[in-house]
């Protein structure tokens, strides 16, 4: 076949030329007008993709990630006993406790008498157990107790619901669980008997000295290493369902492990004139609000410039923040108005319900109290806690590593004054 002349091949090419530019103009017209497809977006999408990734290389804050919530969450075993802060004797009992407890199982199976002797943290029917904080702060303590005892550590609850509804134990944990039949009814487990008796069985009800105990411990012993959400997570993971409940709230609020911080008010603890029983926000509001304010200052003087997480036993306290305290409008003013930069962003899982006491609740439903758990850990994935009086707090500020930590409230109910956060960085500002 006889080859184009090259004129003939330039025309071509020209005319290919001419119309790629023409579809490429009647492509995007027909865009524009006809909807979906827009230029500019596209290269903003692109651009934001690009940011986006950058970030993920140069650590900035980013859309939470369903893999490291779920890897904080559930931290292998492995890991934690790795862990070089971790004193030996942990390390030991936790394989001794595995040994000990498949040895009374299989003497139970060949109805063999078995020796194995067990400390139990009890909260049954008839029991007055106190709180959550009130029952799993005691937890550290008691494995140090069985440890020192020889005794198989158990926890067991039947009120207000089954604990492994709401903690499970974690793959190759240290297995807690009591299944109902695993003592013969007529075993007597000897309350507050002495755990160095010769009883094969010996339970508790609530140490309050137990959590004091064990930070002197830690003070005392290991130099000021904070160990005690390392032994709570070698016990305690959380449910599927409270997976899935914290996951949900952490990636709705945009909370990336380490990365925001939290505070919590028990503003019902009977203190200062405060009666549980017959609480009324607005009754004590003044106090409440001053209490509220503060707390936050000092969430934000140990975190600054970081978004921080509302808890507390009364969920008009986190509505006021949220919605009417002067940090609520610094929010507007930053965000709709762009007077300022954003340095003090308060967040809450829905709070239209309050969250239920579980020493004084009526309530029988087991969802009733997840929201406690779920607060709990979520304060605990986080890097610094700020807590007022109460266990519940407290708890939460061990669980998130017990090195970021303060009281914004004393004890007694005095507060412990922090800087006024807004003022502070306005000073700042005006320095420039």
């Amino acid at each position: 076949m006889a080859r184009p002349s090259s004129a003939l091949s330039y025309a071509i090419r020209l005319s290919i030329a001419l119309y790629m530019v023409f579809s490429f103009f009647v492509f995007q017209t027909a865009h524009v007008v006809h909807g979906p497809y827009d230029a500019a977006a596209e290269l903003s999408q692109r651009k934001q993709e690009f940011i986006l990734d950058s970030g993920r290389k140069k650590g900035m804050q980013l859309q939470p990630s369903t893999s490291k919530i779920l890897t904080e969450l559930h931290r292998p075993v492995s890991q934690i006993l790795n862990n070089p802060k971790l004193p030996e004797w942990v390390k030991t009992y936790a394989k001794w406790h595995a040994q000990q407890r498949k040895r009374y199982f299989d003497d139970m199976r060949a109805n063999a008498t078995s020796d194995v002797r067990f400390l139990i943290s009890r909260c049954l029917t008839n029991d007055k157990c106190g709180g959550a904080s009130d029952r799993l702060q005691e937890i550290p303590y008691s494995i140090m107790l069985a440890n020192q005892t020889n005794r198989v550590l158990l926890v067991r609850w039947e009120k207000p619901a089954r604990l492994e509804n709401y903690l499970v134990v974690p793959e190759g944990g240290i297995d807690w669980t009591v299944p109902d039949d695993m003592f013969p009814k007529e075993e007597n487990w000897h309350l507050r008997g002495k755990e160095d008796s010769e009883h094969k069985i010996v339970s508790t009800i609530r140490k309050d000295s137990a959590a004091p105990k064990f930070r002197q411990y830690q003070e005392e012993e290991l130099g000021g290493n904070k160990i005690y959400h390392e032994i709570f997570r070698l016990l305690f993971s959380p449910s599927e369902a409270l997976t899935a409940r914290i996951q949900s709230t952490m990636k709705s609020l945009q909370l990336n492990p380490k990365e925001y911080s939290s505070v919590h008010l028990r503003v019902k603890y009977p203190v200062k004139g405060i009666k549980e029983n017959d609480f009324s926000f607005e009754k004590h509001k003044s106090q409440i609000t001053g209490w509220s304010n503060n707390a936050v200052n000092c969430a934000a003087e140990l975190h600054p410039n970081s978004t921080i997480y509302v808890s507390s036993d009364n969920n008009d306290t986190v509505g006021y923040l949220l919605e009417e305290s002067h940090f609520a409008q610094h929010y507007i003013d930053a965000t709709k108005h762009k007077k300022h930069p954003l340095v003090v962003k308060l967040v809450a899982r829905d709070y239209s319900t309050e969250n239920e006491h579980v020493a004084f609740s009526q309530t029988t439903e087991v969802d009733g109290f997840m929201n406690v758990f779920e607060d709990l850990f979520i304060m605990g994935l986080g890097k610094c806690v700020a807590h007022g009086v109460g266990g519940y707090g407290r708890l939460a500020a061990a669980l998130c590593g017990g090195e970021c930590v303060t009281a914004h409230r004393k004890h007694g109910g005095n507060l412990n004054v922090c800087s006024d956060a807004l003022k502070d960085i306005q000073r700042n500002i005006d320095k420039r």
